[in-house]
């Protein structure tokens, strides 16, 4: 970090610039834990052992098979810094939370009708939802959010969707990566959500600058 208080690239960003990403993924937990709670009607803990800015390329490599079915729920983010929120998880989280909300859950991701998809809108709307209202109260931008769309399909399928075609261009390089933990007496031992927001071209940088981080690169 320079004396300024800038730095030059995404990739320098220090210590005190991770632990205001880590607010804000903390503040965006704390919201969606409370909304989730009362939908599912059971006390929700949402904890967030990491929040990161990734290569959006590296994406698939934060999952153990980058090959397995997924399932996604996708909200375009409108105004300020545009761009969209993407929660992911992996056919054993997916199935868990369809059991709770719906009674059961296919055997395969494959089999994921309609019915199951509308259930798991409502978890990836809270999800996104919240972390949409966190990052606008975070960095005083103003942003609508859009009806979530469900993604069933490999990760890279999945972030390839969600970052380009929501678009119709090119995203941004680097996502915010948000790592979280979801814990309820109706999830056994918890399940594991992957959280990011990947911006348009140019959003990273207005927000990270408005956290006070600024990019000279």
């Amino acid at each position: 970090m320079k004396g300024d208080g800038s730095v030059d690239s995404i990739e320098s960003l220090d210590n005190i610039h991770k632990d205001m990403l880590k607010e804000f993924g903390n503040i965006g937990a704390g919201n969606a834990a409370t909304a989730l709670s009362s939908m599912l009607g059971t006390k929700v803990e949402i904890s967030v052992p990491s929040v990161e800015i990734v290569e959006l390329a590296k994406i698939p490599m934060k999952f153990e098979d980058p090959e397995e079915l997924v399932m996604g729920v996708a909200m375009k983010a409108e105004g300020d810094a545009e761009g969209t929120f993407l929660l992911v998880m992996d056919s054993k989280a997916s199935k868990a939370m369809l059991s709770v909300l719906i009674g059961n859950a296919p055997e395969s991701l494959t089999d994921i009708g309609e019915f199951e998809k509308s259930a798991f809108s409502e978890i990836g709307n809270i999800m996104c939802g919240s972390y949409l209202v966190a990052l606008s109260n975070f960095t005083g931008f103003n942003f609508t959010g859009t009806p979530p769309v469900v993604l069933v399909d490999m990760i890279s399928a999945i972030v390839a969707e969600a970052a380009i075609q929501t678009f119709g261009e090119s995203p941004e390089d680097y996502v915010i990566f948000i790592d979280t933990d979801i814990i309820a007496e109706t999830l056994g031992d918890g399940i594991k959500g992957m959280l990011m927001f990947i911006p348009k071209k140019g959003a990273m940088k207005k927000i990270l600058e408005v956290m006070g981080m600024k990019i000279d690169g």
